[in-house]
């Protein structure tokens, strides 16, 4: 991630060493011309100062997006924690795949999965983006378009909430390809958002809540919750069942009027809780499944996960003996969703070594343009076609995944 930064003018140069004899006439009487000197340089100073202050002002609404990193992932007990993060025995960052013993296969190449850093951004990235120099391998993200109205004290909550989202369905979905038959069970309606200023916010509601009932009416899935307010006036009062950290409470709150933001994303009830919600889910596995990423957060590890269990469950050959990429998010049914920070995710896998790189079709073009020779960047938008191009074009084997193996014949 290298930029060069803009030159800012500052006060003229003084010429080094003793001074002159005889002074000059104007040293002679007062030294009017260091005073314009002096003059100059605190205007200079000022003009600094006013633009530092602009620019501070400004990159607060934006997030700097940055190459990350790109675990291997792997069955290997040699992947362990070491100072916060995962990492193999030579520093390389690693996330552990977790399968019972005995049923992981040598794996034949490698499968690595890619995040990247987001930090809010500084005045002086702010001013690098406004002189054209931020550089290809960064990129300036507005508050609005990576949280949208989520409080910032609730996107590490969501970073969690997703990654385990992505553990769960990328699980069901090899699962699915491995030609197992698996289920799901409904827990309740899981708060994703809460936002600032709503009556669930006051109320107390907060990230990773479940609400098992409204008015003593059973709650199981997110549709269920909203069909259940959505018809109540403003200014009606409920209680929900919420349970938190193993334990139910009561909440009760009075239901507001709908904000603008909240009608023009598409809501159509009568009182408003404000809050986003999501079925929370038990998948139910022939065999627990999943992936410890350490501290990554994010949903769109998806894809990588997917591969990475049915590479290690099946035979280890799945890609021919390749270093493969993938980000994007899975759903159980094994489609293939977009991601953000693509750019700065293409920098992190080349500089991990691989060679393939899946990415979610509608971000082709922005993985494209930061790909060198010897990564080739590959659009897909599920599951199916990407073990099909893994087996066609780099000699996947695909014994052992169900109903795939056979089309791959074919």
């Amino acid at each position: 991630m290298s930029s060069t930064e803009p030159t800012l003018s500052g006060p003229p140069s003084l010429p080094e060493g003793p001074a002159p004899w005889p002074p000059s006439l104007a040293a002679r009487k007062g030294q009017p011309g260091r005073a314009r000197v002096v003059g100059a340089v605190i205007a200079a100073a000022a003009i600094v100062g006013i633009l530092v202050g602009v620019a501070s002002h400004e990159a607060s609404g934006y997030f700097l997006f940055s190459p990350g990193t790109a675990p291997l992932i792997t069955a290997s007990q040699s992947c362990q924690a070491s100072g916060g993060e995962l990492s193999l025995p030579d520093g390389s960052p690693c996330v552990r795949l977790l399968v019972p013993k005995g049923t992981a296969h040598p794996v034949k190449g490698g499968l690595y999965m890619v995040d990247v850093e987001v930090g809010q951004a500084g005045a002086l990235d702010w001013l690098l983006y406004q002189f054209g120099l931020l550089g290809g391998q960064h990129e300036l993200v507005s508050v609005q378009a990576y949280a949208g109205d989520t409080p910032a004290s609730e996107l590490g909550c969501q970073d969690t909430q997703q990654m385990v989202s992505a553990d769960q369905n990328a699980a069901l979905a090899a699962m699915s390809v491995l030609g197992y038959r698996v289920g799901q069970n409904a827990l309740g309606a899981q708060i994703v958002s809460v936002y600032a200023g709503t009556p669930a916010w006051r109320a107390g509601l907060k990230c990773n809540d479940v609400v098992t009932a409204v008015d003593g009416k059973p709650v199981r899935t997110a549709g269920t919750f909203t069909d259940l307010l959505h018809p109540l006036p403003p200014g009606t009062s409920v209680v929900l069942t919420v349970k938190a950290g193993g334990h139910d409470r009561k909440i009760q709150l009075k239901l507001g009027r709908a904000t603008a933001a909240a009608l023009a994303q598409g809501f159509r009830g009568n009182g408003y809780v404000g809050v986003s919600v999501q079925t929370q889910v038990k998948p139910a596995l022939p065999f627990k499944v999943s992936v410890n990423a350490g501290s990554i957060g994010g949903p769109s590890a998806g894809l990588a996960f997917t591969l990475a269990i049915l590479d290690a469950l099946s035979n280890g050959r799945l890609t021919g003996g390749h270093r493969v990429a993938a980000t994007g998010t899975i759903d159980p049914s094994g489609n293939v969703g977009d991601v953000g920070g693509v750019r700065e995710k293409t920098v992190a896998v080349e500089e991990a070594g691989a060679q393939v790189f899946f990415v979610p079709k509608v971000e082709y073009a922005a993985a494209q343009s930061q790909a060198r020779r010897g990564l080739t960047v590959i659009p897909v938008t599920t599951l199916r076609q990407v073990l099909a191009i893994l087996h066609d074009r780099y000699g996947g084997d695909l014994t052992g995944l169900k109903g795939v193996e056979a089309a791959a014949r074919a």
